[in-house]
Formats: structure tokens, sequence, C-alpha cells
């Protein structure tokens, strides 16, 4: 389904204040009749915001690892207390997916040394189980039940529920029905009483789908007593007419054949696919929702370096009284200061460390260098990364139109 947006230009006022200015007023008269109108407006462009210097993207989007982009080509490692660390490098235009890592443990992220993230890696899901399909009063619609066990390592668990009809020669239609849900229970509706169908639960996690179970109708829903469904009645053929039984002529004329039933009124009408509200049909077919990326801010910190300069540096030293004067000596690169009842002082320059400034986009926070950057927010449920977005997909649902 396309849909097109209709956009209405917006004409601008100014040539109707300049078409009054154009017209002699007096000045009381301009002030009360006359709205405001611009004559001189700077052309100066806004400044351009800032960008991030790096946008980082931790994603546990594998069974037992986690994907990173935005790194620059630096060393990424994932440390976790009592687990071993993984490291990895690529290049800075290629992400980088580290494997071997335990599921539901939080591991550090870290690059080049530094905590940019954290990240859960999960499990492959486990099956559903238990799958149940049971008629409802509502016509076309059943209630689709199942179990499922949680486990910590998964994550959070979206279930794909979906239902197939069945050609006459047991083949699978494409006229599917389909509905997420996040729990064991989904209400599937646009049923077409006279098929049979396929129903199919898939769950799916972070890293992917797991193995769906199935389950198939035995009868149609026009077959099922007390679904809620009429059952479609068969058009009755016309009797064919009998020759007559030639009779005595006093015998009465045999009664005509009855008419041929009256065929079933054409419908009024019919069942459309169509994707899913907040969905859009692309040109293959697929209805596909899409989400820009959202983002936190995080906090890099450096440990302070040190240069070495020269500082000055003050030492006693023991001096003697001739009689006179104090005399002492100062060792190498000091000069004599005053000094008085056996102690003289020496001043001079030695080389001591001194704190760098902070490396270009970082600041001083009071104990180590900051740097502020931004980082992809974990994938929403549902949805898969293309690398410039999340995009979920859905199989289209049934839609009673006017025939």
């Amino acid at each position: 389904m396309t849909v097109r947006t209709l956009t209405i230009p917006v004409i601008a006022a100014t040539a109707l204040a300049m078409m009054a200015l154009a017209t002699p007023a007096s000045a009381d008269t301009i002030a009360q009749d006359t709205p405001p109108v611009v004559v001189a407006q700077s052309q100066t462009p806004p400044p351009a915001p800032v960008a991030s210097a790096r946008v980082i993207g931790v994603d546990a989007n594998i069974v037992g690892g986690v994907t990173i982009t935005g790194h620059g080509g630096k060393t990424v490692a994932a440390v976790a207390r009592g687990h071993a660390t993984r490291t990895g490098r690529t290049t800075a235009d290629r992400p980088l997916i580290l494997k071997g890592l335990t599921p539901g443990v939080r591991y550090s992220i870290r690059i080049d040394g530094r905590k940019v993230a954290t990240a859960m890696p999960v499990a492959q899901v486990s099956p559903a189980t238990g799958l149940r399909v049971e008629s409802t009063n509502t016509p076309g619609t059943v209630l689709v039940t199942w179990t499922h066990t949680p486990a910590p390592a998964q994550g959070p668990v979206t279930f794909e529920v979906v239902a197939t009809p069945l050609n006459p020669d047991g083949t699978l239609g494409t006229d599917v029905v389909s509905i997420t849900s996040p729990e064991g229970v989904a209400t599937l509706t646009g049923l077409n009483p006279a098929f049979r169908y396929q129903f199919t639960v898939t769950p799916r996690n972070g890293a992917g789908p797991g193995r769906p179970i199935s389950a198939t109708m035995a009868k149609t829903l026009a077959e099922v007593a007390g679904s809620g469904v009429p059952t479609i009645p068969a058009v009755p053929k016309p009797t064919p007419p009998v020759a007559p039984t030639p009779a005595p002529a006093s015998a009465p004329a045999p009664a005509p054949a009855p008419a041929p039933a009256p065929s079933p009124p054409a419908p009024t009408t019919k069942v459309i696919w169509v994707c899913p509200d907040g969905y859009t049909e692309t040109q293959t077919g697929v209805c596909e929702k899409k989400t820009p990326y959202t983002f936190h801010k995080t906090t890099e910190t450096l440990a302070y370096t040190y240069h070495q300069e020269s500082q000055m540096n003050t030492i006693s030293v023991p001096a003697t009284f001739n009689g006179t004067v104090w005399t002492w000596s100062c060792p190498s690169g000091y000069d004599a200061g005053g000094g008085q009842w056996g102690v003289g002082i020496c001043k001079g320059h030695r080389p001591g460390p001194g704190q760098d400034y902070p490396p270009t986009g970082w600041y001083d926070n009071g104990s180590t260098y900051a740097h502020d950057i931004d980082v992809k927010d974990p994938i929403p449920t549902g949805y898969t990364d293309n690398g410039t977005e999340w995009v979920a997909t859905a199989a289209k649902i049934s839609k009673v139109v006017p025939a």
C-alpha cells in the first residue's frame, strides 16, 4: 500500500504587506492598520552544531557475543570479573564481533583500556511448547496459547505467531495472518472460515529467532461445531426434467418438475491483505517500520600525564663559624643563600614533574582528564539493526472492504 503525502504551499504575507506600503497613508493610519514588515535581516546562518567525535554502538545481537561499531580501529575488550577477557581489533570502517562470551553475564566494554559501555550477551532462545489453538464466538477469529520457560541469559523474548492457509493439495498458501506477542497468548483475526490453517509460533530474542513450533487444523472453522462461524450450505442442483409416463386417458397429467434453485447473491464485501498500522509496504512486498537510533551520553576518563620541568628547590647543609662569618659548601647546581647557627641554605633548580594539558577535546574534571561521547542505546525488542537505523518487519493482515 503506497501512502501519498499532499504538500500544500504556504504563501508568505510579504507581498500583501508590500502592497499595503505602496498605498499612501498617514503615519497614524500605518501605525494602526498596517502590520509590521521586516525590511532588513541578517543572512548569517546559525552556527552548525558541534558533531560528536565518535558514536559507539554496542549490540548483543549474536549468541554469546557482542557487535561493536564506532570503535575507530582501536583495540576492544570485553571484561567481566571471573570470566575470560575477550579482545579484538579491526579496521575503523568495519564492525567488530567479540565471541565466546558467557550469556547472562554483564561485561564492561573497553576501547584502548577505557570503559565506554556495558553489554549482556544472550543465549540461544529456547522453543515454545504446548501450542494450542481454540475457536471463538467471533467469525474468523481464533485464540492461540503456548508456554515458554524464561531465562535471564535469553534476555527479553517476543513471539511471532503466523497462520498460513493450506491449499486443497496440502501445500502452503501465501495469504498469511500474523501478529507479534510479548507473552504466551495471541488472538488472530481475519481467517477465512473455508480454509484449514497451519499455525506457527517462533520465539525471538536479541540474537535472532529460535526453533518454531507448529500445529495444523484438522477441520475448517466452518466445519467446527460451536466455533461461532456458520457452516457454508451447499447450493442445491436443479432437478433434471423427467419424461412423462404414458397414462390412461382418464389419468391426471403429471406435476411439472421443480424450478432450479436460485443462485446465491453476489458477495458485498471482500478480504484484502494490508500492512499493520505503523508499517509501510516496500517494493518487495514486505511490511516494514523504521525508527532512528537513540543514544545516551557516557564519559571516558584518562589518567593525568606529566612532563619534566625545572623547579626551584631549597636544601639545608651544615655550616661552620670561623669567628667572623658562617661558611658552608653547596652541591653542584645550587647557590649559597643565607645561613646561621650551624645551618647553611642552598638554592637551585632541578628537574621535576609537571602536569600536561588535557588532550584536544578533553577537559580536566579535577581528578582525571574526561571526554563525553554518544553511545547507541540497546536495540529495541522486535527490531534489527541495518547499519543506519532500527527496522521491524511484520506480515500482512486481512481487512474486509466493500466488494
